[in-house]
């Protein structure tokens, strides 16, 4: 096992065919092996050679986790670049602070960041990597000492420092773990393969290592999602079967409130010192939430709260915590996922050595620390060849470490005893109406609090002076004025010397307006309208997709979405979720449609029923299919809407290798029997039931709601239908037409060619509605036309102007 560089490892890596990582952008999934991912490494390291990047020059990566993400990081190591990773929730001009400083070559962004207008040279775009490319290149020469990052800290400090990171150091931290997963391998063919979500970002050297450098050890699977809702990261646990979740404790704290709302008796009904079988019989439920597949927790960037551990923990669950910095490339201590001790962090990893100064601090030393800072050579934490962490801990009798605080952060009193701000927040977090609180001080405790509506800060005051020592009790308050302490972007710490400046301040400080923000964000849906609090979402008119573009936005989820009257009611559910995480589910589109027996019979019946049927009623002339000779699956088509006879004319004119690929979007209120059964008499559930599941299987529709909730849902299976390759067929007007007029199209298209990053074709229909009227029973012969219109590729999400270019394309046709 040659390990001299990074790039041995890349060799390693590029020999295996395994999945490897899975992208759900909400909408699309996109997935890629080992393989595909080492040889698209490949070609972009020849476009970096081609744009004259060359040994020593910096690459910026300022993007969300992303497969791409890290084809470039593996391709700026094969030319021998450095890579100065940025994370993607920082600022732009935090970004071009960076980009200047290190005078990088190119910078590569993601789709969730937004370039500044203006800014030169234009970044390259990480969605745009053609993973077809089979170019490849020689790896450039590189040595243990080549450094392969430079690692600014996430913007808590004014003047972020950036940590130079060598192949060394990554190799003195990745080593020790691989080494270790080598004993235990053979055994995990049960549980294999291992799927990991990764919500830390790749930015930070921990989301890094579990991502690039862990898997392939075993070899794992990583998922990377958009979004943080408890709903979505349990849906994706559950669906995608993962087995360990890899995140901030911040994520796990929201996890358990979720957990809470949905089963009161996990916050209560703990068996104390119960075995872990028991635990884990005991709450099957909350497991069959989670899947049978999922075990762990894996924390890293910031300490886990003892409360929440132990809530995972007696839960039947295994929560692994660790210690780094990005100093330390970033492992120092990490527990063993057999042994782990909670309240710890575990025992240092090989190589590395931990002591305790006499004042408490950390020092760790070793070839994974760190040799500076970048363009900082008189900035440094070391001494007699120690880095000093910042950090006070000490080691218990198994030689596990615990971390108590920051040093820097330590509230010393008068009398010289020491209180740790952490030790205060989480008492006062455990008090009934405290959202939020931070501990700050130099030599008395103030503490600083996001409280519940109708909570009383005295009060809670009291409640915690009870329980805290005399030293540790809270002398001074004040409430912060936003609906959040600050924190970092990336790791999610408590930015507690900005909390103390402005509690020094006087708390002068402007508060968020979350309503107006609101607003705002809504004006785009007003279309020049006045907006206030008591704007009803009815009187905008929003369709089902601009509802799930708001949702989105505004990150609240689907059921207290539904609860939305009015604009001030979007403040108040944003800023407090009312409705229980036990609401009931959308209902699951059924997928057997796709599967071969039902394609095998939708074939034959189109072939031999439904398509002869159509061209007895409808003489149609077809025009432009030339605009489809070179169209490969999936595209969506986007079609004016005259007659129930529109799908199958569509499907009739389409050639076969495009035909047999189309899911059809038909409205779910249309359905409404089979949906709502309770609202309905037997005999409309049941010509309701069977009118779906003949369209189902003869045409694959999927139900699109027009004002329902399940728009959500139904984004997700068209994102997933077309990661699979099918077509869309969708009917943007919402409705037929009464005498074969076009009607404005509704956004809905544009939001999903845009956010699925797929064509869209254009289709004119004529004279069906002489055909079969929506007013008609029976259908009558007649002539009709069709004609095919060039693709259109629409990005940016101004969803309106972009539906109109697809109407105006129709219109021409």
């Amino acid at each position: 096992m040659k390990r001299d560089t990074l790039l041995d490892f890349f060799a390693d890596l590029a020999e295996l065919s395994d999945p490897f990582l899975v992208y759900d952008d909400g909408f699309r999934i996109e997935q890629r092996t080992y393989r595909q991912t080492a040889q698209a490494a490949r070609a972009l390291a020849v476009k970096l050679h081609v744009a004259g990047v060359r040994k020593g020059d910096k690459v910026v990566l300022w993007s969300e986790n992303r497969p791409e993400w890290i084809a470039a990081f593996w391709a700026c190591l094969l030319v021998g670049a450095i890579v100065v990773p940025v994370d993607y929730r920082a600022s732009s001009g935090f970004l071009l602070r960076i980009r200047d400083r290190v005078e990088a070559r190119i910078v590569w962004i993601g789709d969730e960041v937004v370039w500044p207008e203006g800014a030169e040279p234009h970044p390259w775009r990480l969605a745009e990597v053609d993973w077809l490319d089979t170019r490849t290149v020689s790896p450039e020469p590189v040595s243990r000492d080549d450094v392969a990052e430079i690692v600014f800290t996430s913007g808590a400090t004014a003047d972020p420092k950036g940590v130079i990171i060598t192949h060394r150091n990554i190799l003195a931290n990745i080593v020790p773990v691989e080494t270790e997963i080598r004993k235990y391998r053979r055994f995990g063919g049960p549980f294999f393969p291992l799927r990991f979500l990764n919500l830390l970002p790749l930015s930070h050297m921990f989301g890094q290592a579990m991502a690039t450098f862990v898997p392939p050890m075993l070899p794992g699977v990583v998922v990377f999602m958009r979004g943080y809702s408890p709903e979505e990261i349990i849906r994706q646990i559950r669906s995608r079967r993962i087995s360990v979740l890899v995140s901030v404790p911040k994520i796990l704290e929201i996890l358990r409130e979720y957990v809470v709302r949905q089963f009161p008796e996990a916050a209560t009904d703990l068996p104390k010192g119960a075995r872990w079988p028991r635990r884990w019989w005991h709450y099957r439920r909350i497991h069959r939430l989670f899947g049978w597949k999922f075990w762990a927790f894996v924390v890293g960037a910031a300490p886990l709260a003892p409360d929440v551990e132990e809530f995972w923990s007696s839960l039947g669950f295994l929560t692994i915590q660790g210690y780094g910095l990005t100093e330390t490339a970033p492992i120092v201590t990490l527990n063993h996922p057999f042994h782990a001790r909670r309240g710890t962090v575990g025992t240092p990893i090989g190589g590395v050595e931990v002591k305790i100064a006499p004042d408490g601090e950390i020092l760790v030393r070793g070839e994974n620390v760190s040799s500076g800072y970048y363009g900082q050579t008189e900035e440094t934490s070391f001494e007699g060849g120690w880095l000093h962490t910042g950090d006070i801990g000490a080691f218990d009798a198994e030689g596990r470490l615990s971390v108590k605080g920051r040093k820097k952060e330590m509230i010393v009193t008068p009398e010289g005893l020491k209180v740790f701000p952490e030790d205060v927040e989480r008492v006062l977090d455990e008090i009934p109406g405290v959202k939020e609180s931070a501990a700050v001080g130099k030599d008395r405790v103030h503490a600083v609090f996001v409280l519940e509506p109708g909570a009383d800060a005295d009060a809670i005051v009291r409640a915690a002076n009870s329980k805290l020592e005399d030293h540790q009790r809270i002398q001074g308050v004040s409430l912060w004025p936003d609906r959040e302490l600050p924190r970092t972007e990336g790791t999610g710490k408590l930015k507690r010397a900005a909390i103390w400046q402005w509690v020094n301040s006087g708390g002068r400080v402007e508060p968020s307006r979350t309503g107006s923000a609101i607003e705002q964000l809504m004006a785009q849906y007003a279309h020049g309208r006045t907006l206030t609090p008591e704007t009803t979402l009815e009187e905008l008119g929003l369709s089902s997709l601009e509802r799930v573009e708001l949702m989105i936005q505004l990150g609240v989820n689907e059921p207290d979405f539904q609860t939305a009257r009015t604009v001030g009611d979007l403040t108040s559910i944003r800023d407090h979720p009312t409705v229980a995480a036990t609401a009931a589910p959308a209902q699951e589109i059924p997928s057997w449609p796709r599967s071969r027996i039902a394609s095998l019979v939708r074939d034959i019946g189109l072939a031999l029923v439904i398509l002869p049927l159509a061209r007895a009623f409808a003489w149609l002339k077809i025009e432009g299919r030339d605009n489809l000779d070179r169209v490969n699956a999936p595209v969506i088509f986007a079609s004016n809407h005259q007659s129930h006879f529109d799908g199958p004319t569509i499907l009739m004119a389409l050639p076969y290798r495009l035909r047999r690929r189309v899911a059809i979007a038909a409205s779910r209120e249309f359905f409404a029997a089979h949906f709502h059964p309770e609202r309905f008499s037997r005999r409309q559930r049941f010509t309701s039931g069977l009118s779906f599941f003949l369209a189902s299987l003869f045409f694959n529709i999927f139900p699109l709601p027009q004002r329902e909730a399940g728009a959500m849902d139904a984004l997700r299976y068209a994102g997933r239908l077309m990661s699979e390759g099918w077509c869309i067929l969708i009917f943007p007007e919402g409705d037929r037409t009464d005498a074969g007029e076009i009607h404005p199209f509704q956004p809905g298209v544009a939001m999903m060619a845009s956010r699925l990053a797929t064509q869209v074709i254009p289709v004119r229909l004529e004279g069906l509605d002489r055909v079969l009227h929506k007013s008609w029973r029976m259908a009558k012969p007649g002539r009709a036309r069709i004609k095919f219109g060039a693709p259109l590729k629409l990005d940016g999400d101004d969803y309106t102007a972009l539906a109109q270019r697809v109407e105006a394309a129709v219109r021409d046709l």
